[in-house]
């Protein structure tokens, strides 16, 4: 089976706060949109489409996995081998840090593994996109049958005994 990770990606072009005309809020103050250019965004997904990444990954087998809209590219796995010398996980990255040199494009990459600490992340751009996922500590607690008992080693071998004898 071999280690697993979870991985996550956002590309994502740099919102601009712009005022809506002619509106405020209940205080009387402008009300704000934040909007992103559609150019730079369909330039964003067609270096995705044109790269060795996207001829590896965008298939059908991965249709869950990635996606965008709305000015952002996400991509998301749960049980990815995400190994750095796999050749699509190479074309992910070289795509990655290749995005990173255009101005207006901002990325967060999370990869979280099965040990503890082990954890990758990297962004670039002005505002990396942190509103979909992150890390965090966890415990997986599977003792649950224990909980609500409060039986002695020695009561419970009194217990134990007593259902021997009866046999």
């Amino acid at each position: 089976m071999g280690y697993r990770s979870q991985v996550a990606c956002c590309i994502s072009v740099d919102v601009e706060r712009k005022e809506i005309p002619n509106r405020t809020d209940a205080n009387g103050e402008p009300k704000y949109e934040f909007v992103y250019d559609k150019d730079k965004f369909k330039q964003m997904i067609g270096f995705i489409k044109l790269s060795k990444f996207w001829e590896l990954w965008g298939n059908e087998s991965n249709e869950d996995a990635i996606g965008w809209r709305n000015g952002k590219f996400i991509m998301y796995g749960a049980d990815w081998k995400w190994y750095p010398d796999y050749a699509d996980v190479k074309e992910f990255h070289n795509m990655f840090n290749q995005l990173g040199q255009i101005e207006g494009i901002s990325g967060y990459f999370l990869r979280v593994g099965e040990e503890l600490g082990d954890v990758d992340e990297e962004t670039f751009g002005d505002d990396p996109c942190y509103d979909y996922f992150h890390h965090f500590t966890a415990m997986d607690f599977t003792a649950e049958h224990y909980l609500g008992k409060r039986n002695t080693d020695e009561e419970g071998q009194i217990t134990q005994d007593a259902d021997t004898t009866q046999s």
